[in-house]
């Protein structure tokens, strides 16, 4: 079959179809132009990894959004972030790359670094900005990291020290830290959400008052979201 001179295989019509399938091309086409409009308005999924973070990541990449979730190749988000903590020119130059961030972890045999938590700095650099947090129960969030892959334990360990006990107990501490402190920093904020994932992420009710919330800039459509990244904990 040829397209013009470019003949195309039959492995990537395959996933031109899949495409088509699920991607509504009106809205897509509309949320691009929107992300031309209005390039300084960002989505900042503030909360941890294995709080639904891939789903929200799929789902906004599937209606036409520029999405960066966690690492693209090996250039890490968090990393990306760090080394560009105190230049502020720096740091919105890279930010101005995508809409939609995700998954602020990076964590190597040497080095551990999050970046959700650096929601002020955000806000600061993007005052149009929506941030999504994203958590779950405390309980279910810390199995699931325990059992997260192969590596995550064992690399913390290396950084950190100590027992997956410690881990666990230094985990819970931060995640109600966060939990606390983003709710505060938000309150009343109109382009701020909290959804908690562990009930309604296999519904996808979810997603239901993200989409109405940016409604004005963005066309959503809820049948393109899927929970993916199953955990015997929950989902990730």
């Amino acid at each position: 079959m040829r397209l013009g001179s470019i003949t195309l295989e039959r492995k990537h019509l395959k996933r031109a179809w899949d495409y088509v399938k699920t991607a509504n091309w009106l809205n897509v086409l509309a949320n691009r132009r929107a992300q031309s409009r209005f390039p300084d308005i960002k989505i900042f999924i503030i909360g941890p990894n294995r709080c639904a973070t891939t789903s929200f990541h799929r789902f906004f990449h599937r209606n036409g959004l520029r999405a960066l979730h966690c690492r693209i190749g090996s250039m890490y988000l968090a990393k990306e972030i760090r080394d560009r903590l105190g230049d502020d020119k720096s740091l919105k130059a890279f930010l101005s790359r995508w809409t939609v961030y995700s998954d602020f972890v990076y964590l190597t045999d040497n080095e551990h670094f999050e970046a959700h938590d650096l929601y002020e700095t955000y806000a600061r650099l993007f005052p149009q900005a929506y941030f999504i947090l994203n958590d779950r129960d405390v309980d279910r969030w810390v199995g699931s990291r325990l059992n997260f892959k192969d590596d995550f334990l064992p690399r913390y360990l290396s950084v950190h020290g100590g027992t997956a006990q410690k881990a666990e107990a230094k985990w819970r501490n931060e995640f109600a830290q966060h939990r606390e402190a983003a709710l505060t920093f938000f309150a009343g904020h109109p382009r701020f959400i909290h959804v908690p994932i562990d009930r309604n992420v296999q519904s996808g009710s979810a997603i239901d008052p993200v989409i109405e919330m940016m409604r004005p800039h963005f066309k959503l459509d809820s049948r393109l979201w899927q929970p993916l990244n199953a955990s015997t904990q929950g989902k990730g």
